[in-house]
Formats: C-alpha cells, structure tokens, sequence
C-alpha cells in the first residue's frame, strides 16, 4: 500500500485520501526484504565504526 495523506480543504476540513507519489508502484515483499537487508547491513556497518572509536577512545587512543 502506497502512503497516503488527507490534503487540507478551505474551512479547516479534509480532502478524500491521495497518494503522496502517484505513478510510483508500492514494493514487492521481496524488494522490501532488499531494502531491509540493506539498511541493517549499513547500520551495523555505522555502528562497528562507532563501536571502534570508542574503544580507541577508551584505550587512550584517538578515533
């Protein structure tokens, strides 16, 4: 399912639900599962280099 939003109307009323991207297709189940893996690799990426800066700056190092 895509996004949706509510566009505000005149007398602080709202509109019928519209997609926020019109023409873009939703994900498939395994592009989403891409996307996931993607992101968790790069946070465990950002986090190992956050992980050895510390440790450095523990041992009296600089990072």
């Amino acid at each position: 399912m895509m996004p949706q939003l509510r566009p505000r109307l005149p007398g602080d009323r709202f509109g019928p639900l519209t997609d926020v991207n019109p023409g873009e297709r939703p994900l498939a189940d395994r592009e989403k599962i891409a996307q996931l893996e993607k992101e968790n690799i790069d946070l465990m990426l950002a986090l190992t280099d956050v992980y050895e800066q510390l440790l450095a700056i523990q041992t009296g190092g600089t990072p």
